[in-house]
């Protein structure tokens, strides 16, 4: 197969045989569970808005307060990943868990705007270390003819915390001493990382050591990270997933005022569909996200959702409302994963870790671009020129895909 292709037949023989027995090893087991601790931290902060409310902190501040998280990532993330790599992925990873266990405990110091202001940043900034740390390590693990397999299954895992979290979360307030008393537990749960990495081997067992592969594990210098940048392929990938994941936080946000303005009660069941679905289809169809096209599997899906955010738009009850969330859950389930494991068969092993950390970041991004054009929209148009916006963004990134498929067939 040429760098930079992504095969579309299973593999076969002893190598295949390894890498389908390595999607449940102990290995893989334990990057789950370090990955499920790590977002869980961030599921507690599902009612983050409302402990807000209980300080002396202005509401105007709040919207700040929530988003100065994301932003430390985009602003942070570029720069640090490129200093990441598998030989020091342990610690940077230790690194960034320690951080997040004392950002954890340092929202109870944090009474007022400036000082809410700063933990979040120092949150954000952990995070950001523990999250690029987790990448760069994961990749290591991950054999090439199951990449989308595997980042569909991590997916699930991610979700689960979102899942199971928020419904408890009043429970856990009331037995722990309220929001700070479960952030304290979720402290000294998040320890459990360090025995985790310490259980896991060097490298992905039978991974040749080539000088490619050797170099991966070695800091990235300028010159080569201007030149990843550079590579058309690389670019269009990450602009297509910009303008997927832009889509995916359009109905985040807006889905709330959407339902209310419809006269629909419960609007969280929509997310609750879309999740099930979401995971329902990464465990029955994920073995075969590696066995077709990738750039094609992605084209259809993406047709599809834009025909749904289309008709969910035009949506005037109940029922179509939350169908409609199984449906884009769907076609979330596919593409999310699918996008990441593009990206893993067309960088090479040198970039490989980067080029995923540059994938988290167009999901950070969309969650910036996304509510930025929509506010705008709903306040001019309504909720039915957003679904349309939904609708267009999602055509644009059909079209930087088709384009990346005529590249990698060249």
């Amino acid at each position: 197969m040429t760098p930079g292709r992504s095969s579309s037949r299973p593999a076969t023989g002893p190598r295949a045989d390894t890498a389908a027995r390595s999607v449940w090893s102990r290995t893989f087991l334990c990057i789950g569970l370090i990955t499920f601790l790590a977002y869980a931290n961030n599921s507690v902060f599902f009612s983050f808005y409302g402990y807000l409310k209980t300080l002396a902190i202005h509401p105007g501040s709040f919207g700040l307060l929530i988003a100065v998280f994301s932003a430390v990532s985009l602003v942070i993330r570029p720069v640090f990943s490129p200093f990441v790599h598998s030989d020091n992925a342990r610690r940077y990873l230790f690194i960034g868990t320690t951080m997040v266990i004392i950002s954890l405990a340092a929202y109870g110091l944090a009474s007022g705007f400036w000082s809410m202001l700063l933990v979040r940043i120092f949150h954000g900034l952990a995070f950001v270390i523990m999250g690029t740390a987790l990448m760069a390590l994961t990749v290591d693990y991950i054999p090439k003819e199951r990449s989308a397999q595997i980042f569909g299954l991590l997916a699930i895992i991610i979700l689960i915390p979102n899942t199971i979290i928020p419904p408890v979360l009043p429970l856990l307030d009331r037995t722990l001493g309220g929001f700070t008393g479960t952030l304290y537990f979720f402290a000294l749960v998040t320890i459990l990382v360090f025995p985790l990495v310490k259980v896991l081997k060097p490298r992905l067992e039978g991974r040749p050591e080539s000088g490619e592969s050797a170099m991966a594990s070695s800091v990235l210098t300028r010159r080569e990270v201007l030149e990843d940048i550079r590579n058309i392929r690389i670019i269009v990938l990450l602009v297509a997933m910009l303008f997927f994941f832009s889509t995916h936080a359009l109905v985040f946000f807006f889905l709330d005022g959407y339902g209310r303005r419809l006269g629909i009660p419960a609007t969280g069941l929509f997310l609750t569909l879309a999740t099930a679905s979401e995971i329902g289809v990464r465990l029955t169809a994920g073995t075969l996200f590696d066995r077709v096209d990738k750039c094609r599997l992605i084209m259809g899906t993406l047709l599809g959702l834009s025909a749904a955010y289309y008709l969910l738009g035009q949506i005037r009850g109940p029922a179509g409302f939350f169908m409609m969330g199984g449906v884009l859950g769907i076609g979330w389930g596919i593409a999310m994963p699918v996008f990441n494991g593009l990206m893993f068969d067309i960088s090479t092993p040198r970039f490989r870790a980067f080029n995923l950390n540059l994938g988290l970041q167009m999901f950070q991004g969309g969650f910036f671009l996304g509510p930025f054009i929509g506010g705008p929209v709903v306040a001019r148009w309504g909720f039915s020129a957003l679904f349309s916006v939904c609708a267009g963004m999602s055509l644009l990134s059909l079209i930087f895909t088709a384009y990346l498929r005529r590249k990698l067939k060249k």
